[in-house]
């Protein structure tokens, strides 16, 4: 087993769900790594949500490191279809680049399997060239460019999707 496949096993044995008491962490990491603003509160009603998942990366000393938060969502022309969004992925900058990322991914790509999730969305700014090299390698694609989608700065955002099930076109 190469060092990228060891460190991205390793972590997902500590992924966990993210409670109440997690909120200021990752409103931290969101906050060192630039992602849209979150309150408190979207987390928290977020947390209330049955259909949220809400995941994040412990380090040894059980601080968090890294977190991804979407939810499942009907899909489909009448709403038969289970499909599923992330809203943010994030890694302190200290702990990037050594798989942590792809762990926290990995298992909300599990969780989606396991509640038989078809299709995968997600919206990234345009110029974060780092996550959009990291959704296509995992198999994302382009679906379309929503112009001034973000704020402060102002951006496009590139909406895109990854198809779990062949069937799902």
């Amino acid at each position: 087993m190469d060092r990228q496949t060891l460190t991205s096993v390793e972590c997902t044995t500590r992924v966990r769900p993210v409670e109440a008491s997690h909120i200021a962490d990752l409103m931290r990491i969101a906050d060192e790594t630039n992602l849209s603003p979150w309150s408190a509160q979207n987390y928290l009603d977020e947390l209330k949500n049955p259909d949220a998942i809400m995941l994040r990366l412990v380090a040894d000393d059980n601080s968090t490191v890294g977190f991804v938060v979407g939810r499942i969502v009907a899909g489909g022309k009448i709403e038969t279809r289970v499909d599923a969004e992330i809203y943010n992925i994030a890694v302190t900058r200290g702990d990037q680049g050594r798989g942590h990322g792809q762990a926290l991914f990995d298992a909300f790509i599990g969780t989606c399997g396991q509640r038989n999730v078809v299709q995968i969305w997600l919206e990234v700014r345009q110029s974060n060239r780092q996550a959009i090299a990291f959704y296509e390698k995992n198999g994302f694609n382009l679906v379309q460019t929503r112009n001034h989608f973000y704020e402060n700065p102002r951006e496009h955002a590139l909406l895109m999707k990854l198809d779990l099930k062949p069937d799902s076109a």
